[in-house]
């Protein structure tokens, strides 16, 4: 008969587990209640959450026989609802329910609770800090050497290579002669903001607003014609 996982409600809707692997627990329902063993796995699932317990709940299953393996019927550890076991309190021995507390130095521990507690921290379960998978040790080909990284390719006071090209670049763009175009926009804005008379002063105002575009001298008498003489006549 399958589970009706829908009528479950989330019992950790904020993540907060404090049954971790490791944890010394006493089962509180089920035909092991009132043994202690310890957590092998926490399955977090928010709807149906588990916990393996060392040496109980043990289930008989038959495993086909391999080359490795002999086979037969072998008892295996079978998940336990996380509501069905209580963690032990390190000083008391009794199952007692705990709380997060930070302490002064800003480090969140869990802290027993109830009145059966000893109020003690529970500490975190050193089985936490060893991989279940070892670190591949061994180098690749990809992988840099230590001499390699251990070289020293940068003298103090000196700037990086990247800004000592883009000054060098911007260095030889101010030396680089202007081309005619250039020489031509400097000639045009000069001419715009230019002029003892009124006029030449409208014609000056109104290039710079124009940014200088659509407006070109004719002849030497001042005249302009284009878009920005067009719109002040």
């Amino acid at each position: 008969m399958g589970v009706w996982r829908k009528g479950f409600k989330d019992m950790f809707e904020r993540g907060k587990w404090k049954i971790l692997r490791g944890d010394k627990v006493m089962i509180t329902a089920g035909k092991d209640a009132g043994q202690v063993g310890t957590v092998l796995k926490v399955i977090r699932s928010s709807k149906f959450p588990r916990v393996v317990v060392e040496g109980l709940n043990l289930n008989k299953r038959s495993i086909r026989r391999t080359k490795d393996n002999p086979g037969g019927i072998v008892s295996v550890e079978a998940p336990l609802h996380y509501s069905n076991v209580a963690l032990v309190d390190p000083v008391n021995g009794v199952p007692v329910r705990v709380t997060w507390r930070y302490l002064e130095d800003g480090s969140k521990v869990r802290v027993t609770v109830g009145h059966r507690s000893s109020a003690s921290v529970v500490s975190r379960p050193e089985v936490l800090l060893q991989r279940r998978k070892p670190r591949n040790a061994s180098s690749g080909p990809n992988d840099t050497t230590n001499e390699v990284a251990g070289e020293v390719t940068h003298t103090p006071g000196d700037l990086p290579s990247f800004l000592k090209q883009q000054l060098a670049e911007v260095a030889a763009a101010q030396q680089r002669p202007a081309t005619q175009q250039q020489q031509q926009q400097r000639q045009y804005s000069t001419a715009a903001g230019g002029g003892s008379s009124s006029a030449g002063g409208l014609l000056g105002v109104a290039a710079r607003l124009l940014g200088g575009a659509r407006t070109q001298p004719l002849g030497s008498g001042g005249l302009w014609r284009g878009f920005a003489a067009g719109s002040l006549w």
